[in-house]
């Protein structure tokens, strides 16, 4: 596990058709050594905003996974992976949780297609942040701020509200 604890930045696009009837959306979420999301993806503003809405209120209860306080990185992944999309509850049976409540990633958008990220408490505030390298297919992990996490992703959901581009600046200093 990474003994650092490493700052997200979200990085948003967001615009009105030309119509001035839909507005869309892309999002990337930085996460040292790597990048969350598609450059190329957009997806309709209101579906992305309930979406991380659904997002937010199934990780903020997340009871803490004791069984993987010991697991590496690829394990974790794998598991939460299969328990997520299968159903499958591998080293996880003692955790009386629903497996969306680890999952990090606004679900049912274009915007993250293919993707998986899942956000773990490791202890109070700390939580480790596991993701797929979508290009290298591999596995990676840095430790986060679990309320810095989950704010950040509130601060993007209230600012693809405007048009233009931006970005939500890391909240939680490397140390």
């Amino acid at each position: 596990m990474t003994e650092q604890v490493i700052s997200l930045a979200w990085r948003w696009t967001a615009e009105t058709s030309s119509d001035s009837t839909h507005r869309f959306c892309r999002i990337l979420v930085t996460a040292p050594p790597g990048e969350i999301g598609d450059p190329d993806a957009w997806s309709v503003v209101g579906l992305v905003q309930g979406a991380i809405d659904g997002m937010l209120k199934k990780l903020a209860p997340q009871p803490v996974l004791h069984a993987a306080a010991s697991m590496d990185a690829a394990t974790l992944f794998a598991g939460l992976h299969a328990w997520h999309s299968e159903g499958m509850r591998p080293a996880f049976a003692a955790a009386d949780a629903d497996p969306r409540s680890y999952f990090a990633l606004p679900e049912a958008t274009e915007l993250f297609d293919a993707e998986d990220a899942y956000l773990v408490r490791s202890g109070a505030a700390g939580a480790r942040l596991l993701w797929c390298d979508y290009t290298t297919k591999e596995v990676r992990e840095v430790e986060v701020d679990f309320d810095a996490c989950l704010a950040g992703w509130k601060a993007v959901r209230d600012a693809i509200r405007q048009d233009g581009e931006g970005s939500v600046p890391p909240s939680v200093d490397a140390s």
